[in-house]
């Protein structure tokens, strides 16, 4: 196998290994091909899998044939039962699933995909019945080593709240205290995340701010995904972060661009004292199968991959970047959709700019953003006439009844 090893210190006592695979959507036309052929699609990367001691992956879609899609904005995937076989195919014993897909087939589809992988005797972590089980951390014991695996994705659609099923949504603050509880309680923290903009090739600044916040809190090593693409990776204060290995299985996908089918499986050594040393696999993800690159092409990748993470340490650097997929992705694309596609030229003038300050600080403003953001999923939920029974509460405490205010002081 063509890989890249890095190693930053010498390992321990107490060693072992663990590879995590990204976003795994067999997509539901796909199910019955990859059924048939698992063994074909899986060939060449098993025995990477194989060399580990744990083994993770990503499954990013809803397991059930029943048909109670949510109403959202995107795609609502699923896969039948009969797929889970590519989990047994590639021996692995955890599957991550918080994630924006978890949850598209509503509180049916969360009970069938975690009943789906407890009769495999395949742990799984990031989803639940309800937010308590959804944000509880997965704990193994390897090598006489108490791991914590904890596995949250950025607030899209399918999150849990209350007693309402579906995935562990990010809340920074409440992650890492996540991570510090964790960490005081087991040997190894290992956080997954599912966040960042699909097919953008860098981590934005909050990303990186909240990986590396991540690892201050006492997190042995940070995994994330959801891009659709590859982004490079770090060693910060000696744990690993992958800012996204791109795709695993995701089939098919004939508008997107070439860096959809492009991907790399990490492999993290770890001992009593943390992680210590990296392993990445390149392969392709076609439909016909997980193919590895030759070594003509791994040299290609790996000078790919050290372009994408040549800006990773550089801020301002990271910020240009960032700005740039704003204006592309954003004046262009959801600016667009706003404006049904009609850019106003006066963006870059002052009078355009002025009249959009009031979107900006409903969006930017922290208190500003918690209104807007409660209200839509109030929303979403149908929970506003629910919402608005204690409303006489907020105005009897504005209007104290014994407060008398003067005249002078009503102008």
């Amino acid at each position: 196998m063509n890989t890249r090893y890095v190693k930053w210190r010498d390992g321990g006592n107490k060693q072992f290994s663990t590879v995590i695979a990204g976003d795994f959507c067999p997509r539901e036309q796909n199910c019955a091909d990859l059924v048939e052929r698992v063994d074909e699609i899986t060939r060449q990367v098993k025995p990477f899998f194989d060399s580990a001691d744990l083994k993770f992956l990503q499954w990013e879609c809803t397991v059930t044939k029943q048909d109670t899609p949510i109403d959202k904005s995107g795609p609502n995937h699923r896969c039948y039962p009969e797929c889970t076989v590519f989990a047994t195919a590639l021996g692995i014993d955890t599957v991550l699933l918080a994630n924006n897909h978890t949850g598209d087939y509503g509180a049916p589809g969360v009970k069938d995909t975690l009943d789906a992988f407890e009769k495999l005797n395949i742990r799984t972590v990031g989803a639940g019945m309800n937010a308590a089980d959804a944000a509880r951390p997965l704990r193994i014991e390897q090598n006489g080593l108490k791991i914590s695996v904890i596995n949250a994705a950025e607030y899209e659609f399918g999150i849990a709240y209350g007693d309402v099923p579906g995935a562990y949504g990010i809340d920074p603050l409440q992650i890492a205290l996540d991570v510090k509880r964790e960490k005081s309680e087991c040997d190894l923290v290992i956080v997954a995340l599912h966040g960042g903009h699909e097919m953008y090739s860098y981590p934005t600044p909050r990303l990186r701010k909240l990986c590396r916040t991540m690892v201050e809190m006492g997190a042995d090593a940070v995994f994330n995904c959801h891009t659709h693409c590859p982004l490079g990776y770090e060693v910060y204060n000696g744990a690993p972060i992958i800012y996204s290995p791109g795709n695993f299985y995701f089939p098919n996908r004939p508008t997107s661009l070439p860096c959809w089918y492009l991907g790399y499986l990490p492999k993290f050594f770890f001992d009593e004292n943390g992680a210590y040393a990296l392993e990445l696999l390149p392969y392709f993800n076609y439909k016909e199968a997980l193919t590895l690159l030759d070594e003509a092409d791994t040299e290609k990748f790996f000078a790919y991959l050290d372009e994408l993470i040549a800006p990773i340490d550089d801020e301002t650097r990271l910020q240009k970047l960032f700005d740039a997929w704003c204006t592309r992705s954003g004046i262009n694309g959801y600016f667009g959709q706003l404006f049904n596609r009609a850019i106003p030229e006066s963006f870059q003038l002052r009078e355009g700019v002025k009249k959009n300050l009031g979107l900006r600080n409903l969006f930017t403003c922290q208190s500003h953003n918690d209104l807007l953001r409660n209200t839509l999923l109030l929303m979403e939920r149908y929970h506003l006439e629910e919402a608005e029974e204690l409303i006489p509460l907020i105005n009897a405490a504005q209007n104290p009844p014994w407060v008398k205010i003067a005249e002078n002081q009503e102008q």
